[in-house]
């Protein structure tokens, strides 16, 4: 192979990565835009719009929001907060948007966070059970293993610090199956269907049971 072809080479190259972060800024760019209604009306405001006026363009770019902005914590709280003050107006007609709210990352965030996640998730399943397969599936898919997080699983087992991060799931899901017993129905589909099954079970000291 040639020097002139290797520079060509190069040159390609550099041209592909220069256009891939310049399509990147532009991306960034237009999402900033599209991102500032939806911030400056909020969710409370988007509702409304679309149950007095039957309206749900706001919701929808509130709901793309939720889904593709990079949320502080501020924000997080903030909109979790105001979805909960407004509970009983998430009829099942708003499902992408409470989809979308019950999708936010809150796991490994502030105590702030887990706090109003949590009291969140628990008014919107006492108040429109028709959530709870979409609220209890949500909480139960935090149960498998990413590939991210395979040194904290090991046979099967959760390490200590997995654990503590699992703690918040099942305080949210223990509080749910209490207020709703219904709950467990969508509680054990969920299991079954999302978590695998196994013949034999590997308890965490190592032995197979048979």
């Amino acid at each position: 192979m040639s020097f002139y072809t290797n520079k060509t080479d190069v040159t390609s190259i550099l041209k592909t990565f220069s256009g891939v972060k310049r399509n990147q800024a532009n991306a960034v760019a237009i999402n900033k835009v599209r991102f500032s209604t939806p911030k400056e009306k909020g969710l409370a405001e988007s509702v409304r719009v679309a149950l007095e006026e039957r309206n749900f363009h706001l919701v929808k770019e509130f709901t793309y929001f939720l889904r593709e902005a990079e949320l502080s914590d501020d924000e997080v709280v903030i909109i979790i907060k105001d979805a909960k003050r407004i509970v009983h107006n998430l009829t099942p007609e708003f499902v992408t948007v409470v989809e979308a709210l019950l999708s936010l990352n809150w796991k490994k965030r502030s105590s702030e966070i887990i706090e109003a996640y949590t009291e969140f998730c628990i008014e919107l399943m006492v108040t429109h059970n028709r959530y709870l397969p979409i609220g209890v599936s949500k909480l139960i898919v935090h149960w498998i293993p990413g590939d991210m997080d395979e040194s904290d699983w090991v046979h099967g087992c959760p390490s200590e610090h997995a654990r503590n991060e699992l703690k918040p799931i099942h305080k949210v899901l223990d509080r749910i199956l209490t207020a709703v017993p219904m709950a467990f129905r969508y509680y054990y589909r969920c299991h079954i269907r999302q978590i695998p099954l196994f013949q034999k079970a590997v308890p965490c000291d190592g032995r197979v049971s048979v």
